[in-house]
């Protein structure tokens, strides 16, 4: 069966505190390590979707990402995350779909946020659904 059209790789990272210049490199750390892990470039982003926990309320990280100079003409969408009792704190979520097949995939859990998924983060790279 042929890859599909599309791909999602996602990652999160954990940031330290609750400061502007933090999240904005936390952000900027996360999608540049998701884009080189999984030879992506930012011409083959269909969208972003980005979360962030509502701990996280001095700077959105779509707009850290445009700072930082990403993005200029992709679609981003942010969204607060759920809240959950006994969630980790200070996380930032990202989901990016790209317009190509990416045979494999590598998930980042960066920063702390390797919790959230120990056995995705310990995995490496996870093989897309048609076992490619």
């Amino acid at each position: 069966m042929n890859n599909p059209l599309i791909s999602a790789v996602r990652g999160a990272i954990c940031v330290e505190r609750d400061e502007p210049a933090l999240i904005e490199a936390a952000s900027c750390k996360l999608y540049i390590a998701l884009l080189e892990a999984n030879d992506i470039q930012e011409s083959d982003i269909a969208c972003l979707l980005l979360t962030q926990t509502g701990d996280l309320k001095s700077r959105n990280p779509a707009g850290a990402l445009r700072k930082g100079g990403h993005c200029a003409t992709t679609a981003l969408f942010c969204m607060q995350e759920l809240e959950i009792e006994g969630m980790l704190e200070k996380v930032i979520r990202m989901l990016v779909i790209t317009n190509k097949a990416v045979g494999e995939v590598t998930p980042l859990f960066l920063d702390g946020a390797e919790k959230l998924r120990p056995d995705l983060a310990n995995l490496g790279t996870i093989v897309n659904s048609q076992g490619k």
